[in-house]
């Protein structure tokens, strides 16, 4: 009888793979912690597609494979935004590598400035992201925030400005910084913890434009060598 159930155990075990290749995706999506507005999942675990829906924006398309131990190779793309990378499943919600281009107006950026909304497409070269509730976002490398600029009440080009991520006593800092000269030079800091965000950020108008220094003292504090200072804050979310 032993002999017997040896002899059938490869068979179950073939069974079990084919079981998990097949399985379609959609029967595990409600046990998994997917963001809000993800539909049209099709496939399996293995490969698959899908469509995350923001309000008043176009769906990006996304695409997922496996590439073999426990890491998945994912693309997501829609309108100017085209990222990739890899995913690692777990308990949290682990990117060994995220690449490509996201456009600016995938994020909810206009509460920040409050009169200028924030213009351009960031470059993303990032590794080792993670999230996890309750926990501060963890990433490393760098971001360049490509044709920057402000819109709104405040209209300038702000070139190119470089963001480099690291993690440091338990929170996710951004070191921020101008590339190259324009109307408005940039540099700061933003700090992520678990629950709350801390941005002080400088901002220095181009010489010979009082009048734009003036509208930047609209939505920080005007500094004495001319800088303007924007301190803000508040929840993640996360």
């Amino acid at each position: 009888m032993g002999k017997r159930i040896w002899l059938l155990l490869p068979g179950f075990l073939v069974l079990l793979v084919l079981v998990a290749v097949t399985l379609p995706a959609a029967l595990l999506a409600p046990r998994l912690d997917l963001p809000p507005g993800l539909t049209q999942i099709r496939g399996t675990v293995w490969s698959g597609t899908a469509q995350w829906r923001q309000t008043g924006r176009q769906p990006l398309a996304l695409k997922w494979r496996w590439r073999g131990g426990r890491h998945w190779h994912w693309q997501a793309s829609g309108g100017q935004t085209a990222l990739e990378g890899r995913w690692q499943p777990g308990s949290k919600a682990r990117l060994p590598e995220i690449h490509g281009r996201l456009d600016l107006d995938r994020l909810d950026l206009i509460h920040w400035l409050q009169i200028a909304r924030p213009v351009g497409w960031l470059d993303l070269a990032l590794t080792d992201a993670v999230l996890a509730a309750g926990r501060a976002p963890q990433a490393a490398g760098k971001v360049v925030w490509r044709q920057a600029g402000l819109a709104g009440s405040i209209q300038e080009p702000l070139g190119e400005i470089e963001i480099l991520a690291e993690n440091v006593d338990e929170a996710l800092r951004l070191e921020i910084r101008s590339l190259q000269p324009a109307s408005v030079q940039v540099r700061g800091s933003i700090s992520f913890q678990a629950s709350r965000y801390d941005a002080d950020l400088w901002l220095r108008a181009a010489a010979g434009r009082p009048e734009l220094t003036a509208a930047l003292a609209d939505i920080g504090e005007l500094q004495p060598d001319g800088q303007v200072r924007l301190r803000i804050g508040g929840r993640t979310g996360l």
